[in-house]
């Protein structure tokens, strides 16, 4: 089990606190509960110390404010120190150096310190990794892939082919390289009656979760980014991509080729019409559209000014041929 002794050497940090509490989950400061040690890896952290449920957290000379009862303070984030820390957490957490198929069907693989529940179904070629939780009443259909520390809960139908928990495309520069890669320790959660078609893939958490609202349906090819949360009855249509921290509310609808930019927030039963690209955030019970999205009415109004003054340029134009056309015909008697 990790320390903060332990951390504080990893990181090369000052401790503030108890060197000795035990750390049994690395979190994000917004989702971080009494048992985590949260890391801030942003400005935007900064802002919620003050809310952080987390006993221990980690960071820049602001976090001296946190109500946190111990602080490990960094001078700097160093990306290969916290790699080394998130790698070395995530590999102990799930027991990654321990692997092996426990399943009794000859083209399923389940690996070791798992909970599968009741009256699952698992098709052919379904892989799930180490200390994956399942609930009751899941179908998980032919070679989709659940990856390590994913929670599923009850009356959950997943279709083939789907990538459930893979990486978060979060980067930092380095000292190798100007894009490094943040190790992911956070997990995939989809509640309750939630759906999912096929070839569809959800990041896991950099450090806290990704969030599949209860009896939220989602569609195929459908992409979900990095630390998303999509709240309860959402409805996801084919080729959706939702970049990191994008938070749906509750019974969102995104249509088609809708596009989100991350780091926003959309309100309560708002409607995405198709192919639309969100940019910012918007409040509850919106209907968006377009590029950049924007509300329907005043997109659907812009387009009807612009298409009488597209019209009026138009008939100024032919007026202006028809004059020239008879002066031609007048000078040449034609």
């Amino acid at each position: 089990m990790l320390t903060v002794s332990k951390v504080a050497q990893i990181l090369g940090g000052t401790v503030d606190g108890d060197l000795s509490a035990p750390i049994s989950r690395i979190s994000s400061v917004a989702q971080a509960t009494e048992e985590c040690a949260a890391i801030v890896l942003s400005k935007k952290d900064e802002k919620k110390l003050s809310k952080t449920n987390a006993s221990v957290i980690i960071g820049p000379e602001a976090i001296r404010l946190a109500p946190s009862k111990t602080k490990i303070i960094l001078n700097k984030l160093d990306v290969d120190k916290l790699n080394d820390l998130l790698r070395y957490y995530r590999v102990h957490k799930y027991q990654l150096f321990d692997q092996e198929n426990t399943s009794l069907k000859a083209d399923v693989y389940i690996g070791k310190f798992c909970s599968i529940g009741e009256n699952c179904h698992l098709g052919p070629g379904v892989k799930i990794m180490n200390g994956v939780t399942i609930g009751n009443n899941v179908a998980i259909n032919a070679n989709t892939v659940i990856k390590e520390g994913t929670v599923i809960g009850n009356n959950v139908t997943i279709d083939s082919n789907n990538s459930i928990g893979n990486f978060s495309f979060e980067y930092m520069a380095g000292k190798s390289s100007r894009y490094e890669r943040v190790e992911s320790v956070g997990r995939v959660v989809i509640e309750d009656y939630a759906e999912l078609g096929c070839n569809n893939t959800i990041d896991r958490g950099t450090l806290g979760d990704t969030i599949i609202g209860a009896g939220t349906k989602i569609d195929n090819q459908v992409q979900i980014g990095h630390d998303c949360q999509l709240g309860r009855s959402c409805l996801i249509v084919s080729q959706v991509g939702l970049a990191g921290h994008t938070i749906f509310g509750n019974g969102v609808i995104a249509q088609g080729q809708v596009g989100t930019a991350g780091n926003l927030s959309i309100g309560d039963n708002s409607i995405i019409k198709a192919k639309s690209g969100v940019s910012r955030s918007f409040p509850a019970n919106s209907d968006l559209f377009g590029y950049p999205a924007k509300d329907s009415k005043s997109y659907f109004k812009n387009l009807a000014v612009l298409n009488s003054l597209t019209k009026e340029r138009s008939s100024k134009v032919d007026k202006e041929h028809a004059v020239n056309k008879s002066l031609f015909q007048r000078l040449f008697n034609k």
